[in-house]
């Protein structure tokens, strides 16, 4: 809209100046007053003024997804879906089921298993999974994206033989012969991606428009996402995203730049902050560890349920620190997914070795994706860098109580810390890591205020001093989300000069009950003044 005034709502502001109102009056996609209802139609009720009535309903700054893959959310839609599934035989039931409906050489992909949820949590085998599947190529992902399950059919598919060596990005787990037990980890997985029938454009568009009609119904204005592992191409990923306004779907996008595809982007010659208010260029993404779940994170210390690993590091550290510099050559910050405190050091050590301020220049940061296991050292090395914390909430509900066993109680004081993290001082944006868990941001917001996933209303929540204020919650996934990204002046309050960017809900997402939060309606989501939800 050129011009709109929105009025008749409970406007949550997150502005210190003006902390509620009722209505808000925009100019070409930014706002330009925020006051009460009747003196706003008195200033601007023309004729030529559309008037949107939010019917009392509770208004906030759009939501953001501080950090998903929304390509790879769009695609996994159409895959099989293990998340409820709760042992081996159960998983190998629901395979059986697709392979009786599935054309023989045909690959057969699921997602979102998680033994570590299961009464038993014991893997199928090779053996079991090869008798239920000879004839079809299985690659099965856990729900962390880091570890998979595999059948024979699809080693060969992929050219793994026996004697492929492990990587040095991952590893094809083995029995106690040495010979393949389905299981693999990290990049291993690499060779399994490439044998996958090849996705054409119009499946990609078609994921996209999926994931952002999605992320609009549930309140979300904007994600910062990591999507060219899916689109293949900078040129592919400008097109698809892009072309989502183009088609009346309103959706910011914030891309992380995955760090084999930084030459398209210097030849391109974008930077950090290139772009402009629907399609924006972000920070170099790299991975310097892999995930609890499969123990891939790495520890300083090993897992207190497995003392013979300390995880993996996907970059060796004279290599990651290659990586940032090149990223500051281009002009980039860099984003590093570091779960471990292991990792989190490691990723310390390069971002001192090249400081960013030498490079780049404010309001940009770095990004510490993440940030899971940390400890009192590499606190206090955080904030002497300009860096921000991707933090998942959800993860509390999804990773406890099976976490607190693998970890051991020395290192829980720095675990999923939150409340510690932001009593640093240091920017912390709220996200989903959908697909990874679910996109409705409400998820994420709870667990940071309970501790706890949504059926458990009887426990007081895991690590309960963590727990955020409603309103702390919601910063994350407004304010917070801006300000790592460096826009917080464009996103993440209702102030006059920002972006006209809303989620509208149904009651109050500040009261005293967050497990009725959960029962919330979107009512109506607004980007850029444009209205690309409505229920």
């Amino acid at each position: 809209m050129e011009r709109a005034l929105f009025i008749n709502g409970q406007v949550i502001t997150l502005d210190s100046t003006r902390p509620t109102a009722e209505a808000v009056y925009i100019e070409w996609g930014r706002i330009r007053a925020v006051g009460e209802t009747e003196e706003l139609l008195l200033q601007f009720g023309r004729h030529d003024v559309p008037v949107v009535d939010w019917e009392g309903n509770v208004v906030t700054p759009g939501l953001v997804d501080n950090h998903l893959h929304l390509l790879a959310y769009g695609m996994e839609r159409s895959l099989l879906d293990l998340s409820q599934v709760n042992s081996k035989e159960e998983l190998l039931r629901c395979l059986r089921e697709v392979v009786a409906k599935t054309p023989e050489g045909r690959w057969i992909r699921g997602i979102h298993w998680d033994q570590n949820r299961w009464k038993k949590p014991t893997l199928p085998t090779l053996a079991e999974i090869d008798a239920v599947t000879p004839f079809h190529p299985v690659l099965l992902t856990r729900t962390c994206h880091h570890v998979y399950l595999v059948n024979s059919t699809a080693l060969r598919t992929a050219g793994i033989g026996q004697n492929e060596p492990d990587p040095s990005d991952g590893s094809f787990g083995r029995d106690d012969r040495g010979n393949f037990n389905g299981l693999v980890y990290e990049n291993a997985s690499q060779p399994f991606f490439a044998a996958l029938p090849a996705a054409t454009d119009a499946d990609r568009k078609k994921w996209a428009q999926t994931g952002a009609q999605e992320a609009l119904s549930l309140g979300l204005t904007a994600v910062h996402t990591e999507d060219l592992r899916t689109a293949e191409s900078v040129d592919a990923l400008e097109s698809i995203f892009r072309g989502l306004v183009e088609v009346d779907i309103p959706l910011r996008s914030h891309h992380l730049i995955y760090h084999p595809y930084l030459e398209e982007i210097k030849e391109r010659g974008w930077k950090t902050g290139d772009g402009d208010e629907w399609f924006r260029i972000g920070a170099m993404k790299l991975f310097a560890d892999g995930s609890i779940g499969g123990r891939t994170a790495l520890l300083s210390q090993p897992y207190a349920d497995a003392p013979d690993t300390c995880g993996l590091s996907v970059h060796m550290p004279a290599e990651l620190q290659r990586w940032v510099e090149h990223a500051r050559q281009a002009g980039m910050t860099v984003a590093i997914h570091a779960i471990g405190d292991g990792g989190t050091e490691m990723v310390l050590d390069a971002l001192e070795a090249f400081p960013l301020r030498q490079w780049v220049s404010a309001p940009n940061r770095d990004r510490l994706i993440h940030a899971q296991v940390l400890r009192r050292d590499l606190l206090q090395r955080l904030t002497q860098l300009p860096l921000a914390l991707d933090i998942q909430p959800r993860f509390v509900a999804s990773d406890f109580p099976w976490v607190m066993n693998r970890l051991g109680r020395e290192r829980l004081d720095y675990a999923y810390a939150w409340k510690t993290l932001l009593e640093t001082g240091l920017p912390c944006g709220g996200g989903s890591d959908a697909p990874i868990e679910p996109l409705n941001p409400l998820l994420g917001i709870h667990a940071a205020i309970t501790r706890r996933a949504p059926e458990d209303a009887h426990e007081e929540g895991y690590l309960p001093q963590q727990k955020l204020t409603p309103l702390q919650a919601l910063r994350l996934f407004t304010l917070g989300a801006a300000a790592t990204a460096g826009e917080e002046g464009e996103r993440g309050s209702i102030s006059p000069g920002k972006w006209a960017d809303f989620t509208v809900f149904d009651r109050d997402l500040l009261g005293p009950d967050p497990d009725e939060w959960l029962q919330a309606q979107v009512r109506m989501t607004v980007v850029n003044g444009r209205i690309g939800y409505r229920a």
